[in-house]
């Protein structure tokens, strides 16, 4: 009921509703599968139906842990380095889109990774493409805010540009995780100090955050097309959350990428409030700075 209700606050006619694919409406995890088959009001009520669903109508951490193990990481983690072109024709082989039907949105998954784990060099998400010159304003906002003995997370650092931004201002309680090999390869021979500093691991966020100890960090930051991109089967926020004591640092696209969601109020579950954001004024094609403050532990 409270579904309905949401999608008719959106102005999303009955006769819409009814339109909506099967795969929409539940079967079919992958979120990218919104296409141009859907036009004008359709992608809107659709969008913001997945956004609904992504934030509130999700299985239990109970579930994924049950579901996904050691050696489901693994097998992930081993995805040769491809092409992309090459890695987008396997993930949308016909075995593959069927089972994606088939398959109830909550159901626990992680192949989503597998594209990132694969990047290299040839491909369109190539590391080096990562090695920015200078910090942007999501790094500048972190290190204004944050004291230079503080613990820093770098989730989905990639080649390590932010963290050898961190390391060369002075900070050295670091770490990083990626699921990239060859991105965390060129960050070692890029930047070996940095590297050497924060000792970033090669694994899937799923992975580290559920083996990481709570209040393992002051601040998590995270930039630019990652967590939006962890199907939410897995609570990534509240373990997010619970991994840190402080601050998180966001540059996402609210509403973007494959799974939407409704990132402010995910956070203030957990007793993340925002304070200070800079906010797209479209959010689905265009990030957002999001800066949050745990409330319940703050000094």
């Amino acid at each position: 009921m409270s579904a309905f209700l949401f999608v008719k606050d959106e102005r999303l006619s009955y006769q819409r509703l009814i339109s909506v694919s099967w795969n929409v409406l539940g079967f079919g995890g992958c979120g990218s599968s919104l296409n141009a088959k859907t036009q004008g009001g359709d992608v809107r009520g659709v969008r913001s139906w997945r956004t609904f669903r992504n934030t509130y109508l999700m299985g239990p951490k109970s579930l994924f842990t049950a579901i996904v193990d050691d050696d489901d990481y693994l097998e992930v983690l081993k995805t040769p380095a491809v092409d992309q072109t090459q890695m987008v024709g396997k993930t949308n082989s016909v075995c593959n889109r069927i089972s994606r039907r088939l398959r109830p949105w909550f159901w626990p998954q992680i192949a989503d990774a597998a594209m990132w784990v694969s990047a290299s060099e040839s491909g369109s998400y190539s590391p080096s493409t990562y090695l920015i010159e200078e910090p942007g304003p999501l790094l500048i906002q972190l290190m204004q805010r944050t004291s230079i003995d503080a613990s820093i997370v770098d989730l989905g650092c990639n080649s390590g540009a932010n963290l050898n931004f961190l390391y060369q201002s002075g900070y050295r309680r670091l770490a990083g995780v990626d699921a990239g090999r060859q991105a965390l390869e060129l960050f070692a021979h890029t930047f070996p100090e940095a590297f050497a500093c924060a000792r970033p691991a090669n694994d899937l966020f799923q992975h580290y955050l559920l083996t990481t100890d709570t209040d393992a960090f002051d601040v998590l930051h995270s930039n630019g097309a990652t967590i939006e991109l962890v199907h939410p089967s897995f609570p990534i926020v509240a373990e997010i959350c619970r991994v840190t004591r402080d601050s998180v640092y966001l540059d996402i696209c609210e509403r973007g990428h494959a799974y939407p969601r409704r990132y402010v109020e995910q956070f203030a579950r957990y007793g993340f409030v925002l304070v200070h954001g800079e906010r797209a004024s479209d959010p689905v094609h265009h990030s957002s700075i999001l800066v949050f403050r745990n409330q319940s532990k703050s000094r």
